[in-house]
């Protein structure tokens, strides 16, 4: 049966969709213009076009990217966690000592590594997250310095990954030639619960001073990315 002949009762109104009133000095409508070109009835050209703007829009719905893409990684020990990862950029590889997960990755003059160990924190009663995060950062800060080579604090301020309310470091260290980047992320599960605390480390290590391409950048963002898509659990965080 056509598209014409189910029409049925409807047969005047899809008509006038078909070819609609219009002022002459607009011209013929598209669907004229095909009926009087190729011999197709204007209501084949309608439904045509119809399920052509749908099939556009079922496709832009489906190709829409999501912040969620890659490989998933679920600690499955105490604390559960998870993170997302780009697995054609960082691979995962075997803990060393003391961590629970680690990732690696290397691509051009640039080498980065991420890590997640837990961390005994004192006990504490009121806020964890404002309270006894920013003094465990302090000596955590005095730590670094104390053994890294020609460290440099970046920026030390609090932060939230997931669901999870933290604090983090930023620092530089190393030879110019040779500089590493470090984020430490203190990570608790809740403002008030400092059991299941966390450490998550990301070192990128440049070789030379030339600035990265833009491939170089690519695979930074792509790091970042990791980092920031983890949440305790097994769920995502909301608008993941």
């Amino acid at each position: 049966m056509s598209v014409i002949q189910a029409a049925g009762p409807f047969r005047g109104l899809l008509d006038w969709l078909a070819v609609p009133p219009i002022a002459p000095e607009f011209g013929p409508t598209m669907p004229q213009l095909v009926r009087a070109r190729l011999g197709i009835p204007p209501l084949v050209t309608l439904a045509a076009v119809a399920a052509l703007v749908i099939g556009l829009g079922v496709v832009m719905v489906t190709v829409q990217p999501s912040r969620a893409e890659g490989r998933g990684l679920l600690h499955e020990g105490t604390p559960v966690f998870n993170l997302i990862y780009d697995d054609a950029a960082l691979r995962e590889v075997a803990p060393r000592g003391g961590e629970l997960v680690r990732l690696e990755g290397r691509r051009g003059r640039q080498a980065i590594a991420i890590s997640i160990r837990p961390l005994d924190l004192p006990p504490y009663e009121g806020d964890v997250a404002h309270g006894l995060l920013p003094v465990y950062a302090s000596r955590h800060i005095d730590a670094l310095a104390a053994r890294i080579d020609r460290f440099r604090l970046v920026t030390d301020a609090r932060a939230r990954l997931g669901d999870a309310p933290g604090y983090e470091v930023g620092f530089r260290s190393g030879p110019a030639r040779r500089p590493t980047y470090g984020s430490d992320v203190i990570l608790v599960p809740s403002d008030t619960e400092p059991d299941g605390a966390l450490l998550l480390s990301l070192r990128r290590t440049v070789s030379g001073r030339a600035p990265l391409g833009e491939a170089g950048r690519r695979f930074t963002a792509i790091a970042r990315d990791a980092v920031r898509s983890f949440n305790y659990g097994r769920g995502r965080p909301e608008g993941w």
